[in-house]
């Protein structure tokens, strides 16, 4: 009896080890879940740095251009001007100007390489720099974000999520003239994701990701997903992939 106990503790251990090792292991599930993660948050990263391509007309109207191409989305922006001592002004004054705050908010369906969903995005972003002769400008900012029926489609199956977002734009530089600074100098956007797969393999189950963006200049941006690293290709066009593994291009 006594050697049939040390049997069975002997085994209960090497299960409880293998048990261990496999909890600690990456899983399919998890490398699966980032990349479909990344997708969807590439998306929200290009149109947020399109929202700071800024332009300004001598009417006071802030326009940002952009690629509105593929299905139909609901789109609006309010800008409020403000003078170097934060006091509101009634429209831009290229001389006087120091700040704007902008609240745009986005809904509608996206599409991107075996990808669709709904979504809905809100962002408060300040801009900074305006005053006298410009050579660059900084965007902070917060907001938050829903995405729904999102349909994932390739080798590895279909996949749906729904997800929601808190976002958080810390100090990115965009350099001026614009034609010379495509791509954000410096700065990074951080997003909070709560990720519930639909009708999975354990069923409806909630994960939580941090996800930073890091920007170099450089039209391919940092993306971070735990301890996995992808790039962001701030130029990808509508329907367009885009990301990729870091290292991977």
């Amino acid at each position: 009896m006594r050697l049939a106990r040390m049997g069975s503790l002997g085994l209960l251990s090497a299960l409880a080890l293998a048990a261990c090792n496999d909890a600690n292991a990456p899983s399919e599930l998890d490398e699966t879940l980032n990349e479909d993660l990344a997708l969807v948050v590439a998306d929200a990263v290009i149109e947020d740095v399109q929202q700071m391509n800024l332009s300004l007309g001598v009417q006071g109207a802030a326009d940002a251009s952009l690629d509105m191409a593929g299905p139909p989305r609901n789109f609006s922006r309010t800008v409020s001007f403000f003078d170097e001592d934060g006091d509101p002004q009634d429209a831009y004054n290229p001389d006087l100007t120091a700040s704007l705050v902008i609240v745009v908010t986005m809904s509608g369906a996206v599409e991107r390489d075996n990808w669709s969903a709904t979504v809905e995005r809100n962002r408060t972003l300040t801009v900074t720099g305006l005053l006298g002769q410009e050579t660059e400008r900084i965007w902070n900012g917060f907001g938050d974000g829903t995405t729904t029926r999102s349909q994932h489609s390739d080798e590895n199956g279909d996949r749906s999520y729904e997800m929601t977002s808190d976002v958080l734009i810390e100090d990115v530089v965009r350099g001026l003239p614009r034609s010379e600074h495509p791509w954000p100098l410096s700065g990074r956007i951080t997003r909070h994701v709560k990720v519930t797969v639909i009708n999975g393999p354990n069923g409806d189950v909630m994960h939580e990701r941090t996800v930073i963006i890091i920007f170099n200049g450089k039209q391919f941006a940092t993306m971070i997903i735990g301890d996995e690293e992808f790039e962001v290709d701030l130029g990808a066009l509508d329907g367009q992939r885009g990301f990729r593994r870091k290292g991977n291009g």
